[in-house]
């Protein structure tokens, strides 16, 4: 249908198919479901003109129209609801990112303040430590002082007592030979003393003979 048709007019419609019943009839109808009112007015208008028929294509475009509007609504309305409820969802993350940033500060906070205080631990551990091996190394020190100071006397004692091993060596040899000397001269006065009494013996002897001749004389 073209021009100034009814059928291109939905108040037109309306108002037209307004005055086919009382108006109680037209509010309960428009009460019923959209498909139960068009087919009604398809009952109604069976074997009508022309026009009745544009107008129920109007009715069937004015009704596909109205189901895509509430639809359009409820989608709208749904987008708004999943909007406010996305909007109190970024409040409540936010509220819980505020908490925990401030929870994480302090963590941070906390750790760092034990972060310090083990660094200071450590670096008075470690001064102490320091000092330590300073008076250990000291201590090997002295120590290894005294050891070469020890060696050094055992290297003298050992020269010394080679030294003495061979003058005790040298002592006892000669020992030996003025033992050996002392032998060959005892046999050589015992020899002699022996010689000695046996010249004695003769000489007492002859003088003995002597007086014997001496008083028989």
């Amino acid at each position: 249908m073209q021009g100034d048709d009814i059928s291109n007019d939905p108040l037109a419609c309306r108002e037209f198919l307004g005055g086919l019943g009382t108006p109680f009839e037209t509010i309960r109808a428009r009460g019923l479901p959209c498909e139960n009112r068009i087919n009604q007015l398809s009952s109604m208008l069976v074997g009508s003109s022309i026009i009745a028929n544009a107008i129920m294509e109007d009715y069937h475009a004015l009704g596909r129209r109205e189901e895509e509007s509430i639809r359009l609504r409820a989608e709208a309305e749904a987008m708004v609801k999943a909007a406010r409820e996305g909007v109190e969802q970024l409040k409540k993350d936010r509220a819980a990112f505020e908490k925990l940033k401030q929870t994480e500060t302090w963590a941070a906070s906390a750790d760092l303040k034990q972060v310090r205080s083990l660094a200071k631990f450590l670096s008075d551990d470690f001064k102490g430590w320091r000092e330590a091996c300073a008076r250990e190394n000291e201590k090997l020190f002295r120590v290894r002082q005294e050891l070469n100071n020890l060696k050094a006397a055992n290297a003298a004692l050992v020269k010394e007592k080679v030294a003495a091993e061979a003058a005790v060596k040298e002592a006892e040899a000669r020992g030996a030979k003025v033992l050996e000397e002392s032998d060959g001269d005892r046999s050589k006065l015992n020899k002699a003393v022996e010689e000695l009494k046996v010249e004695v013996q003769n000489r007492v002897t002859i003088l003995e003979e002597v007086t014997a001749r001496a008083s028989e004389a």
